[in-house]
């Protein structure tokens, strides 16, 4: 057997490796002992040391430097006047043993050679922890500076001169807080110092719908109805409807509801009792009147070429729109809603005056369109008489409740 022969570099080389091995060992000793379960040296969370410690002992050490953070006053200003929060006031506690963890099985997938070297550089490692903003909390606090300082942008509308016409009335810019650039100074990770005083600022906030939209303006379409203004209460529902969907914008390609631009149809909001229809029946009540107003728009929507979403006809023929072309509605159950089909906002005018109610369709005049309107009485239905029994009247005695009307299918 050949004995085995040793070349004197081969025999440096290893014994450079043994003595390195032994030397880097011997680093390890000088340091603290380690256990397997406690983070190595130098490792930070959101700026907060957790080197010796094991998860649960550096999940608390974090939640109590987050609790310490979040005590910390940041005031915000505008002009002379300031609004003071704890920081902890706008934020979310954040998921500290989540980021934990994670910090911890990171270190844990670690070669030794880089620990080593980490020791012997006496290098940090920061893992960084993202301050949670709560959404909710911030767009309080921005809603209140709105309120208090922010203007709205005024859309630019329509008005009709009785000398000049159509007037094109001029939009405003409004002003609202610049959620973004007022809470950048804000710290966004723990162990980063914010700003301790921030400034609100507002940007401009152009109006949706501007002149130049409304240049080309015209009617599209008109329709009128009449109603008697001896009837004092419907006369005053009718005018209070009208009002409120007079001036009113469609933008592009938006639905507009009759029963949201009216209201609810209650004392508070100004309605009287008058004469509504119920089923088969006439009766008081609240807001008798509307339905004109909702028909006589539809009518005008028809003429416009507008898409009807949601319309529903009376149970009872009704006098003030031919068969056919009248639209009902009622808080809560039914609604009078069409599209704007065309690409620039529709402006509605609604008068009532003198027993006459006109509404007007203006918009883009490139839109306007040649439409007529028509019905069709497919068969008339003649009422029936029904005599009922009244303990209240004297024998031989009769009362009429209400008369007959004959009823009608209707194509339009």
């Amino acid at each position: 057997m050949r004995a085995l022969k040793y070349k004197p570099g081969l025999l440096i080389m290893v014994l450079l490796m043994v003595f390195g091995i032994i030397a880097a060992v011997g680093m390890i000793g000088c340091n603290p002992p380690l256990e397997s379960s406690q983070f190595m040296p130098g490792v930070e969370i959101g700026g907060i040391p957790v080197q010796g410690m094991n998860p649960p002992q550096a999940v608390l050490a974090v939640e109590k430097g987050i609790n310490s953070i979040y005590t910390q006053e940041v005031t915000f200003f505008k002009d002379d006047q300031e609004i003071t929060f704890k920081l902890g006031d706008l934020c979310q506690k954040p998921d500290t043993e989540a980021v934990v963890n994670s910090a911890w099985e990171e270190e844990r997938g670690r070669s030794w050679q880089e620990k080593i070297a980490r020791l012997n550089r006496q290098e940090k490692v920061s893992y960084p922890l993202t301050i949670p903003y709560d959404e909710a909390k911030k767009n309080l606090a921005v809603g209140e500076w709105n309120a208090k300082w922010g203007v709205q942008p005024k859309n630019a509308s329509l008005e009709v001169d009785n000398h000049r016409g159509l007037v094109v009335v001029a939009g405003q810019d409004g002003y609202q807080v610049d959620v973004m650039a007022t809470f950048a100074p804000l710290p966004q990770q723990l162990g980063l110092i914010g700003n301790k005083r921030v400034p609100i600022i507002f940007q401009v906030k152009k109006p949706f719908v501007t002149e130049d939209q409304l240049q080309n303006m015209g009617e599209l379409a008109s329709y009128s109805t009449a109603y008697n203004t001896g009837e004092i209460n419907r006369s005053h529902n009718l005018a209070l409807a009208a009002s409120k969907i007079n001036k009113f914008l469609v933008s592009p390609g938006t639905v507009f509801s009759t029963n949201a631009a009216v209201g609810e149809r209650s004392v508070a909001n100004g309605f009287r009792d008058a004469k509504i229809t119920v089923g088969d029946k006439f009766e008081q009540g609240l807001g008798g009147g509307v339905c004109q107003v909702s028909s006589t728009l539809y009518n005008a929507c028809l003429l416009a070429g507008m898409e009807i979403v949601e319309r529903g006809n009376h149970n009872l023929a009704v006098a003030y729109v031919p068969l056919g072309l009248d639209a009902t509605v009622a808080w809560g159950s039914q609604d009078f809603r069409f599209r704007n089909v065309t690409t620039s906002p529709l402006y509605i005018r609604s008068i009532a005056l003198n027993g006459k109610l006109t509404v007007n369709i203006y918009g883009d005049l490139q839109f306007k369109r040649h439409i007529e309107l028509s019905y069709v009485v497919d068969e008339t239905i003649p009422y029936i008489t029904e005599t009922q029994r009244d303990a209240t009247l004297a024998p031989g005695t009769q009362k009429t409740d209400h008369g007959g009307q004959p009823g009608y299918r209707v194509r339009s």
